[in-house]
């Protein structure tokens, strides 16, 4: 891997999955745990090393090469990204198996609990500092402890989504004694974060504003996500809150709309809240998330729960009928049309022994698109490219709007509709953007043109009646939460997985292997085995929901028990 921001000074010690990586890494910056740097140049490095970490906002190698490869991870269950599944994969036979682990595999994102707590553990180490800091430097101190504050919170809450309760009030704490931190409820953990990004937002103009200009340039430099804009971050604050007071607004309806009354009153974005990533991803040995895609290419077909709702005239991409994004999302086939591929294993299998088949790798376009008989994920929009960091995209934010004004959670201005509308423009206008930046491919059928304006709007014009037109609340999620597979899709396939379980949406393909229709509603991951092994008696207290189908807090009283599958395959 190949850092571009050298002169930045990043102090922290981040444990890096790949060697080389790591190598890399300690030519480049100094660990302020080894070091001992200056007093002011620490809390700056420690903050960048936190933004850094891996799984957090930089993509991870191993985590997604095993949540790929066999199917079975949360991108395959969540029908988000799949392999061109016939009975030749054997193991796909214990598909429903949610009690023994032959199923839903969650061995890979089941890590990020530890690793969690590792990437953050710079937040506790700060605040352990803060009390030895000079009187002259505790503001901007306090300044990059705040921004790591909030950092923390996005990634605690990330966990809680995952596994439910987690250790939060005494985490962060090891050098006054508590090594082995209980478990908060989770409903608290989110109404403290909630609560902790407001106050977080009102302070940090305050304490950027008493920054000397020495301070100031610092800030940018070690800010490679907001570029120093202090702006940016408030207004990050503030889209975690709102996506927070979504999620919850199914079990806490008070909270939910005091805290959107609050952030639907403050000017929202008009931009993407996305930033370039600081370093050239390298596909074949790196140790970001897109080494991951390119060595399970064959895992990234699309699946029709998503290319279904894109592709709605004949299976050539038409411009004005079919979504703008289909080009750049998705892989054309040997055929020179877009085809995903089905949950219906069985149906899959004459076609497959008859030749429709496929290249199982992304280092050959030549070949992929001579042999591919079903659409992957776009190589040079996926796994040939170095995927922007991302706090939220307008097209995310344009379908929690839409949510809040369908379910009456606050005014947004605008109608449910309109906000659907708009996100089919925004994420068009996203998804070209990130194909235009990778290197690959150059001059080909995976690098399109920007579609005409008169063609996404459109199509934009037609979804937008669907949704109008749809008989009732829960059809219209429908309409909404395919939509938020179809913009978030791959990278953010633990959201949608996320949104899936809250939602019960969008309805899920059942999945028919050797005469066997299975669908398994997956409703979390588990904890990490050691967590029963070194934090024994708190574990005991949460041991009864360690297991793949109790529910996480947030999911809605009606919504327990309710399946996310549909019941057949037609489209």
């Amino acid at each position: 891997m190949k850092i571009n921001f050298s002169k930045i000074i990043l102090m922290g010690c981040l444990a890096w999955s790949m060697s080389s990586c790591q190598k890399e890494l300690e030519k480049q910056f100094e660990n302020p745990e080894m070091t001992n740097p200056p007093q002011g140049q620490k809390f700056a490095g420690m903050f960048t090393a936190t933004m850094y970490g891996w799984k957090l906002y930089v993509g991870d190698y191993g985590e997604w090469y095993y949540q790929l490869n066999s199917g079975e991870g949360i991108p395959g269950y969540a029908q988000i990204s799949q392999r061109y599944i016939t009975p030749r994969y054997a193991w796909f036979s214990t598909y429903d198996d949610l009690a023994n682990g032959d199923g839903f595999d969650d061995s890979a994102i089941r890590n990020y609990f530890s690793d969690f707590y590792l990437k953050t553990r710079n937040y506790g180490s700060m605040l352990d500092d803060y009390g030895n800091t000079p009187a002259d430097q505790r503001n901007e101190a306090m300044l990059y402890i705040k921004l790591t504050q909030i950092v923390r919170d996005y990634g605690a809450l990330k966990l809680v989504d995952l596994v439910n309760s987690i250790p939060f009030t005494q985490a962060w704490k090891g050098t006054s004694g508590t090594f082995f931190a209980a478990y908060d409820d989770p409903a608290k953990t989110y109404e403290t974060v909630i609560g902790e990004l407001k106050s977080i937002a009102d302070t940090l103009p305050v304490m950027y504003n008493k920054l000397t200009d020495l301070e100031k340039g610092t800030f940018v430099k070690q800010d490679f996500a907001g570029k120093g804009q202090i702006n940016a971050w408030v207004q990050y604050c503030s889209l975690l809150r709102i996506k927070y007071a979504v999620r919850i607004a199914g079990v806490n309806p008070t909270l939910a709309k005091q805290v959107l009354s609050e952030e639907l009153a403050k000017p929202l974005p008009t931009t993407d809240a996305v930033w370039t990533m600081p370093y050239t991803a390298d596909p074949l040995s790196g140790g970001t998330w897109e080494r991951g895609w390119y060595e399970n290419t064959f895992a990234t077909f699309v699946p029709n729960t998503i290319l279904k709702r894109m592709n709605f005239g004949t299976d050539a991409y038409e411009p004005g009928t079919d979504d703008p994004r289909l080009p750049v999302i998705a892989m054309p086939t040997k055929y020179g049309d877009y085809r995903g591929v089905s949950m219906n294993a069985d149906a899959q299998e004459a076609a497959y022994l008859a030749g429709e088949r496929y290249y199982a790798y992304a280092d050959n376009l030549t070949s992929s698109l001579a042999q591919n008989a079903k659409s992957m994920y776009n190589h040079a929009t996926y796994q040939r490219n170095t995927f922007p960091g991302t706090w939220m995209t307008l097209g995310e934010l344009d379908l929690l709007l839409a949510e809040i004004e369908l379910k009456g959670l606050g005014n947004t201005g605008k109608t449910a509709g309109e906000h659907i509308a708009d996100e089919i423009v925004h994420s068009t206008k996203y998804w070209y953007w990130v194909n235009s930046i990778s290197t690959y491919a150059a001059n080909t059928t995976l690098r399109p043109a920007v579609p005409a304006a008169a063609d996404v709007q459109t199509y934009a014009t037609t979804v937008r009646t669907k949704f109008d037109a749809a008989a009732n609340v829960e059809d219209k999620m429908e309409i909404l939460m395919q939509q938020k597979y179809i913009h978030m899709n791959l990278p953010n396939a633990y959201e949608l997985f996320t949104e899936l379980r809250r939602t019960r949406h969008p309805k899920l393909e059942p999945f028919t292997f050797g005469g066997k229709v299975m669908k398994p509603v997956a409703e979390r991951i588990r904890y990490p085995n050691k967590e029963f092994q070194t934090n024994t008696e708190n574990y005991l207290k949460v041991k009864a929901e360690d297991n793949f189908t109790s529910p996480v807090f947030w999911v809605p009283a009606d919504k327990r028990g309710v399946t996310y599958y549909r019941n057949d395959y037609s489209y």
